[in-house]
Formats: structure tokens, sequence, C-alpha cells
């Protein structure tokens, strides 16, 4: 009898030895795990609309949207998920533990940009952390997907072939494409967001600490959607500093934040650009999902 399993459930032995107890294995697919939750959740983590709804939402309707995710998440698990399960009870158990990271990955969030607060009533802090839920948890269920084992190279059979040239132009090709691939996931992830009422908002409501902890929530979550990903194994022509996965990332992190600074003084409310203060909150704002999105670009490059 021949069962039909996925094809990346065969570990090398090498890699047994070195992580005999999975602990390794269960790291990254973890990271992997939040790096698809924020990729696909963010957007809605940012809409007033979302907010309200889960306030308002009665209690069995709270439950009937829990229970809904529980299912798609389950049928997104049985093809993709964020581990590599090949049976019935482990694929539940993914998708069980994928709305669990999609509501921790929304509290958190919901609580960096002072959406829920410990003042809140409890029966609105739940109703808007399950609603927003909904939507990251399909992007922990298809985390293998979204982001696992990407790299510049890619998967066809011309990517195999080494480029052929001056390893200096090659290497200047290449930082060039992933500028312009942050700067295009940045766009794409926050022009919608840009012109609301929402980045002016939330960045009325944040402290000093508040920014630098969204700032460095933001870098930490631009790291781990790179290289949970795999992305460290790309291709480099020229050896140096900037080929490191410190400077990626914060190349990356700066392009974006760059890319929110300028939506907000095109499309942005006028609120938002009135002076200094306020605009270094609402960039900081903009830039968790210009971030976000920008490390998203990078993987599709």
């Amino acid at each position: 009898m021949v069962y039909n399993v996925r094809r990346d459930v065969a570990e090398p032995r090498a890699q047994q030895k070195s992580d005999p107890h999975g602990w390794r294995r269960e790291a990254k697919d973890l990271t992997g795990a939040i790096a698809g939750g924020a990729i696909v959740g963010m957007p809605l983590l940012y809409t007033m609309e979302m907010w309200f709804h889960g306030m308002m939402l009665p209690a069995w309707h709270l439950v009937g949207i829990l229970a809904l995710t529980l299912v798609v998440t389950f049928l997104c698990s049985l093809e993709s998920g964020f581990r590599h399960e090949d049976t019935l009870f482990g694929v539940a158990l993914e998708a069980v533990t994928s709305v669990g990271i999609g509501i921790a990955v929304s509290a958190a969030v919901l609580a960096l940009i002072g959406e829920i607060t410990l003042d809140r009533a409890p029966r609105e802090v739940v109703g808007k952390i399950i609603l927003q839920a909904a939507a990251v948890s399909l992007g922990v269920a298809f985390a293998n997907a979204q982001v696992r084992e990407k790299s510049r190279t890619g998967d066809d059979e011309e990517a195999e072939k080494p480029p052929q040239g001056d390893p200096e132009a090659l290497q200047l090709r290449a930082d060039l494409r992933d500028f312009s691939a942050a700067a295009a996931g940045s766009l794409l992830f926050t022009l919608n967001i840009a012109s609301t009422e929402e980045v002016v908002l939330i960045a009325s409501r944040l402290s000093p600490w508040r920014q630098l902890a969204i700032l460095g929530a933001s870098v930490a979550l631009c790291y781990v959607i790179l290289f949970a990903s795999g992305f460290e194994r790309h291709e480099v022509y020229v050896k140096s500093l900037f080929q490191s996965r410190g400077f990626e990332t914060l190349m990356t992190c700066a392009v974006s934040l760059l890319v929110a600074l300028a939506l907000l003084g095109l499309v942005g409310e006028r609120e938002a650009t009135s002076d200094l203060p306020t605009l270094v909150a609402c960039v900081v704002t903009l830039g968790l999902p210009a971030i976000v999105g920008g490390a998203a670009g990078r993987l599709v490059v």
C-alpha cells in the first residue's frame, strides 16, 4: 500500500543528528508561521471597521467566526500548513496551533498600536482579537506556500545556471533589484492605508517608548520574514558587509520607511504632516505594514 505524503516530510539524516529533539525545526516552523500570518493579516489589523465590528458582534457570532476559522484553517493545512504533517490528527493539531498563533499575533499588534489596552472591557478586547485573528490564521496556514524556501535564485531551471559577467556589475544589479522589490512591496501594502485616518488616530496615542517598541518589532518582523523563509541562501557575487543578514534587514526597513514617509506627504491626511513629532509618529505607525510589505516584496524577486 502506498501513502501519499508531502514531499518535504523526509529530512536528511545529518539534519536529524544535528537537531535530535526537533527544537530547531520547530522554531523555524513557528517563525515561518508568524511571517505568513503577518503578511496576510497586517493590512486588516490597521482597519477601523474591523475594530468596530469586533466590538459590536455578539458572543455567539464570535464563536461562529472562531469555529469557521478552525475549519478553513484545517482545510488549508491539508495542502500547505506551516509544519510538515501527513496525518489527519497532525493536520488538526496544526490547524489549532495556527489559530493560536493568529490570536497571539493579532493581540500583539493591536496592543502595540494601542487598540487594545488593559482598561478596555474584556468583551471588547476578545472581539477585536478573534475577528482579526481569522485572516492572520489563514496566513499561518499558508506559510509554507508563501515564505518557506524562497531565495533570489528562484526555483526554475534557468536560475540553476550562474549568470555570467562582471561580479561587481551582477552584485549591483542584484542590490538594485532588492531595493526595487522592497519599495514595491511597501507601496503595495501601504497605499490603501496611508490615506486613511487610522494612521493619524494610532499615531496620536503613541508615546515615544511605544513608537520605539513598534519600530523594534518592525525590524524584528522584517528579519523573521526574510530569514525564516530560507532567504539567506541567495547568490552573492561580491562578498561584503552589504550582503550580511543585518544589513539586508536594515536596508529593507530603511527603504520601507522612506516609502511610508513619501506616501504620507503625497496622499496622507493633512494632520499627519502638521508638525515634526506627529510626522515621526505617523511614519513609525505606517512603517510597520510598510516594512512587512517590503520584506514580502523581497521574497518574490
